[in-house]
């Protein structure tokens, strides 16, 4: 065999060694790159075909649904949530225009039917593929006395069950219409008021009261405070050189731990957290979880763990 033979079949050999290469790295080595990319609809245009699981409430109420369009080879189905902005951060929603959000993003494999490969595959070749049911532990009533309770204030309220950690309610104000999202998806993320913004779980509010928990832990466990250790519970008692008021400026007189958590005495629990120290305090803060993301079932780019803030540094003139 002549030399240029041997160079021209050596070139096409190459070729090929890359055409194959580049192909495999699209198709095998970064295919789950590619799925998950926000601006490739394609896995998107695919699950219109496939009925999504209903999500539920608690209680049996339906939170997401379904809306069949066209037949046949046109079949598609479009999501459609029945309690309308009630549940909009928590549930989300899902749409080929806008991608997904909140549960809907979290539990898509559910609720396309392919967190169970085997049985995707089944469905797939028997031409019945559709998703799989999700029932959350949300309860409608909490949910709506929780928004009535923020009377379209800016904020959030999370309601817990204690022993186990479910999420029984989760409202983040001002909310919006999920069916909405579709054609008025635009208005909504310009919204100077941000209604798309999850506050319950993306938002770093004080924790306030709840925080005397974590104190109360703390005092109890190292043992110099007992749960009938006496300490002053008046208003205006100096901390750390800066006089702190009580709720309602209300006044105590000497009363226990006990007394002191059961009225949320500001003033004795910011004692007992000066004496214990900075130290002491964030290891407990980390014991109960601050500064990691919430081990709950959502997007965990709509996640943001608390934390000790720093303070913004001072501007020179």
């Amino acid at each position: 065999m002549n030399r240029p033979i041997i160079r021209l079949f050596g070139l096409f050999t190459a070729l090929f060694a890359v055409l194959v290469l580049f192909t495999s790295r699209w198709s095998v080595l970064e295919a789950q790159s590619l799925t998950g990319n926000t601006a490739n609809r394609r896995p998107l245009l695919e699950q219109q075909k496939i009925p999504r699981g209903l999500i539920y409430a608690r209680d049996g109420t339906v939170l997401a649904t379904n809306h069949r369009l066209g037949n046949r080879q046109t079949r598609r189905y479009v999501r459609r949530y029945p309690t309308g902005s009630l549940f909009s951060h928590a549930v989300g929603y899902s749409f080929i225009e806008r991608g997904r959000a909140g549960l809907e993003k979290s539990e898509d494999g559910i609720l396309t039917g392919k967190a169970n490969e085997f049985a995707s595959l089944v469905k797939e070749l028997s031409g019945q593929q559709q998703g799989d049911n999700l029932r959350t532990t949300l309860d409608p009533r909490l949910q709506d006395a929780a928004r009535s309770a923020l009377g379209g204030r800016r904020g959030s309220v999370v309601a817990l069950e204690p022993a186990t950690g479910r999420v029984r309610a989760m409202v983040s104000i001002p909310d919006f219409d999920p069916n909405s999202i579709p054609g008025n998806f635009d208005a909504l993320n310009s919204d100077a008021s941000s209604p798309l913004f999850n506050r319950a779980t993306q938002a770093r509010y004080p924790p306030g009261s709840t925080f005397k928990v974590v104190t109360a832990a703390a005092a109890l466990d190292s043992g110099r405070f007992t749960p009938s250790s006496v300490l002053s519970g008046r208003n205006n008692k100096p901390i750390s050189g800066v006089p702190l008021q009580n709720f309602g400026g209300e006044d105590f007189g000497a009363v226990t731990l006990t007394e002191a958590l059961t009225n949320s005495i500001n003033t004795v629990w910011a004692e007992v957290g000066s004496d214990l120290g900075k130290r002491t305090v964030l290891r407990y803060m980390r014991r109960f979880g601050f500064g990691s993301e919430p081990p709950i079932d959502y997007p965990r780019e709509q996640l943001a763990p608390s934390g000790v803030s720093e303070p913004k540094p001072k501007r020179r003139m």
